[in-house]
């Protein structure tokens, strides 16, 4: 095994234990890294899988911790907007669509962190603004461009949702599903040749181990808990979003 090799193992590895533990995360902390010594082009394709193998062993072992009607709205909007961000990434602005996304990543965050501490109880939403939900459509363009719309998604559930096991596998049904049908456009482009293909068997072994250490981990976490870690990952994933943004401005 070369160094790239090593590294791509370890910064999926770890990338995946987060995103095992709050239901989304794994590409927009790895792509920072690993798009130090391989091509984006190559990355986005294998990361997009990603999603889908971290998301499938949940599914299969806690599916009826999903909240059928919320997954039953996201669908269909992350699948359209999946359609649209794989047809257009010659065309979208990588730079400023990731600086936008960002701020907002970093704007619930802060908001979410602070309702924690004060110890305001966040109050669930029976009903949403229409504007609203295009929310998860703007997740799946920004999933099927740039492999980096698990944020949006949770953003979306987290207005909708309070338990832990609800929001993480409700997470993983919706960004697992959706990125099956971006994997299926990325499939029938030709994507998953030369070097893509080399990383994308290499993924395997990566996610296998982060599942039996994120599943341990999260066993022992309350539901405030599992909020705390959920906001300081998208924290932090808007600081390195936006770093992202800022190198292609």
């Amino acid at each position: 095994m070369d160094i790239s090799s090593l590294l791509f193992f370890i910064i999926l590895f770890a990338a995946c234990i987060v995103s095992g533990l709050v239901g989304f995360g794994s590409n927009i902390l790895a792509l920072p890294f690993l798009s130090l010594f391989l091509d984006i082009k190559t990355i986005v394709p294998v990361l997009v899988l990603t999603v889908f193998c971290n998301g499938l062993p949940r599914l299969v072992t806690q599916y009826r911790h999903i909240n059928l009607r919320l997954y039953g709205i996201m669908l269909p909007l992350a699948i359209i907007g999946g359609v649209i961000g794989v047809r257009m990434t010659s065309v979208l602005p990588e730079g400023i669509m990731k600086l936008l996304l960002s701020i907002l990543m970093l704007l619930i965050a802060l908001k979410g962190l602070y309702e924690l501490h004060s110890g305001w109880n966040i109050p669930v939403r029976e009903t949403l603004h229409p504007a609203l939900h295009v929310i998860p459509v703007i997740g799946g363009i920004m999933q099927g461009a740039f492999a980096c719309g698990g944020p949006l998604f949770n953003i979306y559930i987290l207005l909708n949702l309070q338990k832990k096991e609800q929001i993480r596998t409700t997470q993983f049904a919706i960004g697992a599903t959706s990125s099956c049908f971006i994997f299926l456009q990325y499939l029938a482009s030709g994507a998953y040749q030369g070097q893509t293909l080399y990383f994308t068997v290499l993924l395997f072994p990566a996610v296998i181990l982060a599942y039996l250490v994120s599943e341990h981990i999260f066993k022992r976490i309350d539901g405030r808990q599992f909020l705390r870690i959920v906001y300081l990952v998208l924290f932090f994933a808007g600081l390195m979003t936006a770093y992202q943004a800022l190198r292609l401005l």
